[in-house]
């Protein structure tokens, strides 16, 4: 490992420069720097648009400046990251760190990104599920273990999704059995309609636009007597 002097040092002697500083500085940082022709660049920036990279990355051919946003666990290479342009090497270097889905604009990327925002919602999901099985008299070792590894199993089967994977995987629950009744129960509770308007209200946020306004319901139920 070699640690340089300054940022324009490390753009001087490398080939490929990744961009990870905070969003309030990228713009700073990347006017303050030479680039020249030879490079690539990467932005791991979450809200450095690709006009604004052009912009201070010049004279880096637009098809060699790439925005990408890596998930954490490509620390254990086992990430998801999405990025655009699709760029044959970076691809390749995101590809050895998990799953790299390369999408054809900026305006398909930003759509893609709400879909990073469910790591809390998961991470909840299974918080809430621990503390039912606690709420039943299990210890809390043994309830965070079985449903983290319940969580983890269960999503192998989606891993490299394709187009139907989802349906296909859906469908195949037993008719009446306790899946089905799970995702029955929380299509009649209005879960994945609640899903569909947390993303859609993301997705203004990741655009820039205003927040869509929708009269909620709380979901209560009540035993029946």
């Amino acid at each position: 490992i070699t640690i340089a002097a300054d940022n324009q040092e490390v753009v001087d002697k490398a080939d490929i420069i990744f961009i990870g500083v905070l969003p309030a500085h990228a713009e700073e940082v990347c006017r303050a720097l030479k680039f020249s022709e030879r490079h690539t660049v990467v932005s791991l920036v979450s809200t450095a648009s690709m006009s604004l990279l052009h912009e201070v990355c010049s004279p880096v051919p637009h098809a060699s400046i790439v925005r990408a946003i890596p998930l954490p666990p490509v620390a254990k290479h086992r990430g998801a990251t999405v990025m655009t342009p699709p760029h044959a090497v970076i691809s390749a270097l995101f590809g050895s760190l998990g799953t790299v889905v390369p999408v054809e604009s900026e305006t398909v990327m930003k759509k893609m990104l709400p879909v990073s925002a469910l790591m809390g919602q998961f991470y909840a999901q299974q918080r809430a599920t621990q503390q039912w099985l606690q709420a039943e008299g299990v210890d809390a070792d043994s309830a965070a273990k079985w449903t983290g590894a319940v969580f983890h199993c269960i999503s192998y089967d989606s891993a490299n999704a394709n187009g139907h994977t989802f349906n296909e995987l859906v469908e195949e629950q037993t008719p009446g059995g306790i899946n089905e009744q799970v995702v029955r129960e929380f299509t009649e509770g209005g879960v994945y309609d609640a899903l569909s308007d947390t993303l859609d209200g993301i997705l203004a946020r990741v655009e820039g636009r205003p927040t869509p306004k929708r009269q909620k319901v709380k979901y209560s139920s009540t035993e029946e007597k």
